[in-house]
């Protein structure tokens, strides 16, 4: 790398994560016969009602100004009011949410960057629950210089147990670099259900315990929908929501990530948000790192969408379809005697598609041969789960109106061609 001019971290970031994302990027580029795809989580199911909100959004407000740099120093003002009216309306905040709570970016990975690169040092570590989105692995480490460390568990049952603690204890206490944070995604993602409260807080106690910094991750906080699988599900409680100077412990520590790319299917237009309570130099710092890098036009169109009239129904929309899309996938797994973990928010669930695997291979195998009939699903062992559940895969269902039938049909393909082969994909 040295003879093209890279600096060393840049070197180290394009040999560690390039060779491990350069079949995935190939496969999005690829113009004839591409797969459909189920790997990626992103909602297409209100695709039809948010382009026309969002043109009308740009045929009536877009002025001069907006071709300018923000007009606020935290990001566009009118934003940053419709994201502070936005979260009192839907997260039920214990304290209300102000505009000096906020720090605007392009995207949630952008604003875990600049709170990362505000919260730590090159070469410190940030403890992450798992299962854990895969993009973490490569996200955390690529401008911050922070090294992600997973918390390994047991078994699928402890993920949203008290049992958590002693393996955030054990973590931390193994870890070869100074943690100076705990992140986790809640709802969760792959398993697209939500912490009970009473896990939370002690997620809380312990943080403050350990005096590091809690960073909770909600971008599916919206994306709630009946399920016939989970008929009393957990309800999801936003970090913000709880008491945490009751507690007795430390606001200061306390950060909510949302945006809108997974709730209000709109990930191409870039724009997440950072909610501090009770450190204003921490808020001041991250919108330094990322206050002129969202577009007017992402302003413009988010502002739009977030104080519309009808956004209550078009979330109410969302939840009605993924209902209908959940029921259509699991339809056919059903059929087919295939187990999952049931899901009542997010577009995803948890499949076992490789049910007698015994090795990552064997996991890996039949998420190659359905590739092969065109349709991409996302490995399970990327999601940093025990190292006894093999031969999962998540499976994103908010797909385009009728793309979703025809990858059922592929994926159905795939299962079949493993089976031919003498892999059985049914439950054993």
């Amino acid at each position: 790398m040295e003879r093209y001019g890279l600096s060393q971290r840049g070197a180290a970031n394009v040999e560690a994560i390039w060779p491990r994302i350069e079949n995935a990027v190939a496969e999005r580029e690829r113009l004839e016969d591409p797969c459909i795809d189920m790997a990626t989580s992103e909602n297409w199911l209100l695709r039809d009602e948010l382009i026309q909100l969002y043109k009308d959004a740009i045929r009536e407000n877009f002025f001069g100004k907006h071709l300018s740099y923000p007009n606020g120093f935290a990001g566009d003002q009118d934003l940053l009011d419709a994201i502070e009216k936005f979260f009192n309306s839907y997260f039920n905040p214990r304290i209300p949410v102000a505009r000096e709570h906020i720090a605007t970016a392009p995207g949630a990975a952008f604003s875990l960057d600049a709170l990362l690169y505000n919260i730590g040092e090159a070469g410190d570590g940030l403890l992450i629950t798992t299962p854990a989105w895969n993009g973490f692995d490569w996200l955390i480490k690529v401008k911050s210089g922070i090294h992600p460390v997973f918390v390994t568990i047991a078994c699928f049952e402890d993920i949203f147990t008290p049992k958590l603690i002693q393996a955030l204890e054990d973590a931390f206490d193994q870890s070869p670099y100074p943690i100076k944070g705990l992140l986790f995604t809640n709802p969760n993602n792959p398993f697209g259900q939500a912490y009970p409260k009473e896990t939370i807080v002690e997620i809380i106690k312990w943080c403050d315990k350990r005096k590091i910094h809690l960073i909770s991750d909600e971008i599916y906080a919206l994306s709630k929908f009946p399920n016939p699988d989970l008929p009393d599900p957990v309800p999801f409680i936003s970090l913000l929501e709880i008491d945490i100077v009751e507690l007795g412990c430390d606001l200061s520590r306390m950060h909510t990530i949302w945006s809108i790319s997974k709730d209000l299917g709109s990930s191409g237009l870039r724009m997440g948000c950072c909610i501090t309570q009770g450190n204003r130099p921490l808020a001041t710092g991250m919108s330094l790192a990322s206050n002129t890098q969202m577009s007017s036009l992402t302003a413009i169109a988010t502002t739009s969408l977030l104080l519309s009239p009808e956004l209550p129904r078009l979330l109410k929309l969302n939840s009605q379809r993924l209902t209908e899309a959940y029921v259509q996938l699991t339809t056919l797994l059903r059929a087919r005697g295939l187990r999952w973990i049931p899901a009542n928010m997010g577009p995803f669930i948890l499949v076992k598609v490789a049910p007698s695997a015994k090795t990552w291979e064997d996991e890996a195998a039949v998420i190659q041969a359905c590739k092969g009939f065109g349709v991409s699903l996302s490995l399970g062992r990327g999601y940093h789960g025990p190292e006894s559940e093999k031969g999962w895969a998540r499976l994103n269902f908010a797909l385009a109106p009728g793309q979703l039938t025809e990858a059922l049909r592929r994926l159905s393909l795939g299962l079949d061609s493993v089976t031919q082969q003498g892999v059985s994909t049914q439950v054993v």
